[in-house]
């Protein structure tokens, strides 16, 4: 018994001898490993801190690079995100070429742009004018502070005078003094509560993209009863693109004409020489019951200028609305002029002079809807292309729905080919579901006729006399309708001018 007690006391000692050397082993086993860990983690922060010690290097670099670079570098990184939200690659970089907010950038219209497409000739609307060049081109915003001298535009008895370089107000050439005067109302700067109402409904891409990207907006308002006999001008200037690229600027101007109110207005656009750039402007227009207004515009650019205008137009009852238009600069020229009758016996009367030399398209697409019985419209519409490189593109579309019973609507294009190989395209629109009605329409292309030049030449003068008093004579029907000799004088010179340079001889016959 006294052995085997001591045997198990002895066992029971090497047991707990074999745990102390275990737990001792484990002991050292994890301090080991303590060791371990601590000197993979002061390795992994040593790598850390110079990890990040170089990316701040990296990014102070940045930093000074970018500085040196300037405040262009980040603003066009900004536009490039912008621009990814657009699916389309011209909408997005059109939209986001302005470094300020557009006034209407927050509307459905500009979201509805993101999914907008650009014009194409595969598109109906835009099948014969070609915008691939504008399309494909490097597009920048206005340059801050621009200036553009706007004397040659001066209108002699106009009340008030508003210019726009870029389309920012330019204070030291603007005056509405005159406008105070006559009670007319005018602002620059921010929107007005009808301002975008109709672009959102009856716009276009080039709509859209303005409302996206105009900074001032120009609102002229005239008070119930009002009369102006004196004409409120605006001039539109664009300044070129530098190294190749194309400024682009988005005018936008907002006219109220309340009841029985009476105003003229005058547009002039031009820019800076043969330099490229890029006028993207809207025009929206009320006229109320009772009320009549005068529109003129003169567009002279640059031959290396592209042109996009919108005009909206509503009219309420017993309303009239007068336009002429006399389109001569720019590479390529297109006016969208939609005009929508609210009320019964609405007068509408449409201009249009263009003239298309070297190189040149001039694009006019109308639409006219009258919805409303006793209404009236005259549209007459004037193309001379010059140049075998130049082209002429009118659609013209009058709709006389069912309600609008006695409706006396006329239409008509002539179009004057002065060289071989010049090309106009002509599409005459005139759709009646009324049965009431008194509507026409026609449409002539041609030289001029040889009867004609007979005619002249029987009186003793000579060949080239005689064809330039022809081609002098076509455009007068509708230069005759500007208000103001001067102003009817100087649009003369501009035509005469751009005649001049594609060769052709021009002599006026004198203010009608």
């Amino acid at each position: 018994v006294a052995k085997a007690s001591r045997r198990r006391r002895e066992g029971v000692a090497k047991a707990s001898r074999r745990r102390g050397r275990g737990f001792r082993g484990a002991r050292e086993r994890n301090a080991r490993a303590r060791r371990a860990m601590a000197t993979t983690t002061r390795a992994i922060a040593r790598a850390n801190v110079a990890r990040c010690a170089r990316t701040s290097r990296r990014e102070a670099r940045a930093r000074r690079s970018a500085t040196a670079r300037g405040v262009r570098c980040a603003a066009a990184a900004t536009e490039a995100t912008e621009a990814a939200a657009y699916d389309d690659g011209f909408v997005g970089r059109a939209a986001t070429a302005t470094t300020r907010p557009g006034t209407l950038a927050k509307t459905d219209e500009v979201v509805a742009l993101r999914s907008a497409r650009a014009p194409t000739n595969r598109a109906e609307e835009y099948r014969f004018t070609d915008f691939s060049a504008l399309t494909t081109a490097t597009l920048v915003g206005p340059k801050e502070g621009a200036s553009a001298d706007a004397s040659a535009t001066r209108v002699e008895d106009a009340c008030a005078t508003v210019v726009l370089v870029d389309g920012v107000l330019d204070a030291t050439q603007s005056d509405f003094e005159g406008a105070a005067k006559a009670g007319i109302k005018i602002s620059v700067g921010a929107a007005d509560a009808t301002t975008g109402k109709q672009s959102a409904t009856r716009g276009n891409v080039f709509a859209a993209i303005n409302s996206a990207s105009a900074a001032d907006v120009v609102v002229v308002r005239v008070p119930k009863g009002v009369k102006c006999a004196s004409p409120v001008h605006i001039v539109t200037m664009s300044t070129g693109g530098e190294n190749g690229a194309t400024r682009v600027s988005a005018p936008r101007i907002t006219i109220v004409v309340e009841e029985e109110g009476e105003l003229c207005v005058v547009e002039d656009f031009a820019g800076e020489g043969e330099t490229e750039y890029w006028q993207n402007g809207v025009c929206e227009i009320a006229v109320e019951k009772g009320a009549s207004m005068k529109h003129a515009l003169i567009q002279n650019h640059g031959r290396g200028a592209t042109h996009t205008r919108t005009t909206l137009v509503t009219q309420a009852e017993d309303s009239k609305y007068e336009v002429n238009e006399i389109s001569v600069g720019g590479k390529t020229a297109r006016h969208d002029l939609n005009i929508k009758q609210l009320g019964p016996r609405t007068e509408t009367v449409l201009g249009c002079f263009n003239l298309a030399g070297s190189n040149q398209t001039l694009d006019l697409h109308s639409k006219l809807q009258l919805d409303h019985e006793e209404g009236s419209s005259n549209q007459v519409h004037k193309c001379i292309v010059s140049a075998a490189s130049g082209k002429g593109v009118f659609d013209g579309n009058v709709q006389v729905n069912r309600m609008a019973q006695r409706t006396d609507a006329q239409q008509l294009s002539r179009n004057l080919l002065l060289v071989p190989k010049a090309t106009v395209n002509v599409k005459p629109n005139l759709q009646i579901i009324a049965d009431d009605v008194k509507c026409t329409h026609g449409c002539t292309v041609s030289d001029l006729e040889e009867e004609e030049l007979f005619y002249i030449r029987s009186r003793g003068l000579s060949a080239e006399t005689a064809r330039s008093l022809l081609v002098s004579g076509f455009g007068v029907e509708v230069i005759s309708r500007l208000p103001g000799k001067d102003l009817r004088d100087r649009v003369n010179s501009i035509v005469r001018t751009s005649l001049e340079r594609d060769r052709v001889a021009f002599e006026w016959t004198g203010d009608a």
